[in-house]
């Protein structure tokens, strides 16, 4: 299972980051593989529609699951 986690660095020692579209980088995570990699949000700054943009690039990643602190007011 791949799992994101919105991340304000590329380390391990990174924290959280609050926003999930907002977010610099998301750290995935595949229990199969037991590897962990970075990958850019490169909609970080999109003028609008971030989130649903992110949400895409974790798609694409095929992502199963993501722990976010919250999302936007978009996704109530």
């Amino acid at each position: 299972m791949k799992i994101a986690i919105p991340a304000d660095n590329r380390s391990m020692d990174t924290i959280v980051c609050p926003s999930f579209g907002r977010s610099p980088y998301y750290l995935i995570y595949d229990s199969k593989g037991n590897k962990p990699i970075f990958i850019e949000n490169k909609v970080v700054r999109s003028q609008g529609g971030a989130g649903v943009q992110a949400a895409q690039i974790l798609v694409d990643q095929k992502v199963q699951a993501v722990l976010t602190p919250r999302y936007g007011w978009k996704c109530r």
